[in-house]
């Protein structure tokens, strides 16, 4: 095993990985199925094709083991409220975004989960209509009619939560 490349792949995946999961897992969980996931993808390394980008074909394995997770648990897909904040490992300063972390967390909630998966592909990692359809497993048009109606549902649900903290 070729731990250059090891940690090449981990450091450009683990990110995307890592918030993909940390919307959809228990806090107390989040780190050991990233884990997993993460190994998942090393294993599987050698079947990777190139038919699509890398990050892509990461976030549907991280996808699959979600849907895996939520099986084997007959628990809904969204991490509950007030577990913690978004924010990526290492990353932000915590004191300055926390607040806002919070008040975009408890928008997600009131979101359906094929809504927030949408909005975080799309617009948090960047992936294309076309990715985010293989990872969703739908078509592009699908993603694009989605896309809109899940910036429409986070709009109206942020203004209702910023309105009641004014």
């Amino acid at each position: 095993m070729d731990s250059d490349l090891f940690s090449r792949v981990y450091d450009s995946l683990f990110p995307a990985v890592y918030r993909y999961v940390c919307l959809r897992i228990p806090a107390a969980e989040t780190e050991d199925v990233t884990a997993e996931i993460m190994a998942r993808i090393w294993k599987a390394s050698g079947g990777f094709a190139g038919k699509s980008s890398l990050k892509t074909w990461a976030l549907k394995i991280a996808a699959r083991r979600v849907a895996e997770y939520y099986r084997r648990r007959k628990q809904t897909a969204i991490a509950p409220l007030g577990e913690r904040p978004i924010l990526p490992p290492g990353g932000l300063n915590p004191a300055e975004t926390v607040p806002e972390s919070l008040a975009i967390r408890n928008v997600f909630t009131q979101l359906p989960e094929n809504q927030v998966a949408v909005i975080e592909l799309r617009l948090i990692e960047g992936l294309s209509a076309r990715e985010t359809a293989e990872v969703m497993a739908v078509t592009p048009q699908a993603v694009d009619s989605l896309l809109y109606r899940a910036k429409q549902s986070f709009r109206r649900a942020w203004e209702q939560e910023t309105a009641s903290v004014l």
